[in-house]
């Protein structure tokens, strides 16, 4: 290259890096021109929108699954063993006290039964027997009684010696204690006695017998009943139990939130677990005030009314924990809540400023979620625009 060219080089280059540096000197005069003072956050108007908080249903009343227990129940006894010949009843059909429950054939139930019949027809006898003579002897002795006191007279009247006259006098005192010992009545009362005795014998082999059948002893759900045809029941054996189910109890395990729920109510509605019964009330009867001890739950009973029949026992029902109205609660749009951790906000609306409120949430139905803290029914929410705001930020709708 010779000396002209690298002239002009060195000249183009000058050139361009002049034009670089007035260039940036422009842009920067540009900025620093345009550059806006700093405004505070209250004098930055942003635009929102606003929902008000209202009531919504957070879904249908809360639950929790109970029991069906009968209010009494009475054991059935079968007195008098035997061989089961017939089940008029089963398991779970209602009876009225009264009712056969099965047949049976008992051989010892018949011989103890003929055997208290025969003592009691035996002490009957001997009684009317002792009776039949206690007249004879009564008869007899008034007789007696009658002669020898016509015969004192005569002795005393005819001046009869003293020995005969006292000899008559002890006669006669003897037949008159003998009349009195009769007239008491102890010589029947032993008699009498066994009589009493043997038939309270024979009305207990009677009924241990009654006539080979067991019998309902009351109203009620016919449970347990284990035994079938054929086989021996023994004496004094529980065959099953008869539960009143005219009341019934209902009973479940609640956990510390769900006795909350109950509160102080003094009822509760309930309905069968299938769903397709009517819903009715149970009347609060317990509510436990510390939790069981293994299980850490709290026990809950109810009493309902059963006349119709319509529960069973060992049956489920649902209890409804909390009312329709209970559902109903304050809720906000779940995009209008803000997270900052584990910490959850709303903005409110004060006149024109939006002010960042802590809340408790609940729980969530649809695109709403409850509020249990923090917002008060009729309170404008931010629903848009509340990512960008700030405490106390001036606001547009």
């Amino acid at each position: 290259m010779n000396a002209q060219g690298a002239k002009i080089t060195v000249y183009a280059r000058a050139m361009r890096l002049s034009l670089v540096l007035a260039c940036a000197a422009y842009l920067t005069g540009c900025s620093a021109a345009s550059t806006p003072a700093v405004e505070s956050a209250e004098d930055v108007k942003a635009t929102i929108k606003t929902e008000e908080a209202v009531k919504r249903s957070m879904g249908d009343p809360r639950e929790q699954i109970a029991e069906v227990n009968a209010s009494t129940k009475t054991d059935i006894v079968a007195e008098s063993g035997g061989k089961l010949l017939k089940l008029e009843k089963r398991n779970g059909e209602l009876v009225k006290a009264g009712d056969v429950i099965a047949e049976f054939e008992s051989k010892s139930g018949k011989l103890e039964r003929g055997s208290a019949q025969a003592r009691l027809i035996a002490d009957e006898a001997m009684l009317e027997k002792t009776k039949a003579e206690i007249a004879s002897s009564r008869i007899s002795l008034t007789n007696t009684i009658k002669d020898l006191e016509l015969a004192l007279k005569e002795q005393t009247a005819q001046g009869s010696p003293e020995i005969e006259v006292e000899k008559t006098k002890r006669s006669l005192q003897a037949a008159m204690q003998q009349l009195n010992m009769l007239d008491s009545g102890k010589t029947l009362a032993s008699l009498e006695a066994n009589v009493e005795t043997s038939r309270l014998a024979l009305e207990q082999a009677e009924k241990a017998w009654n006539g080979g059948q067991i019998i309902a002893p009351t109203n009620g759900v016919l449970t347990d009943v284990s035994a079938d045809v054929g086989m021996n029941v023994q004496p004094g054996s529980t065959f099953g139990i008869v539960q009143n189910t005219d009341k019934v109890k209902i009973k479940a395990q609640l956990t510390q939130s769900a006795v909350e729920l109950v509160g102080n109510k003094q009822e509760l509605i309930y309905v069968d677990s299938s769903g397709t019964g009517q819903p009715r009330k149970a009347k609060v009867v317990y509510v436990a005030g510390v939790p069981d001890a293994s299980t850490k739950l709290y026990a809950l009973e109810l009493e309902a009314d059963n006349a119709d029949g319509a529960l069973k026992p060992a049956s489920r029902v649902r209890i409804q924990l909390t009312t329709q109205e209970e559902e109903n609660v304050v809720a906000v749009p779940a995009l209008s809540i803000v997270k900052e951790g584990t910490d959850a906000f709303v903005f409110v609306l004060d006149g024109n400023k939006a002010i960042k409120r802590q809340v408790e949430l609940g729980r969530v139905n649809g695109s709403y979620q409850e509020v249990l803290d923090g917002v008060a029914l009729g309170e404008s929410i931010v629903t848009s625009g509340q990512h960008g705001l700030e405490e106390g930020q001036i606001v547009e709708r």
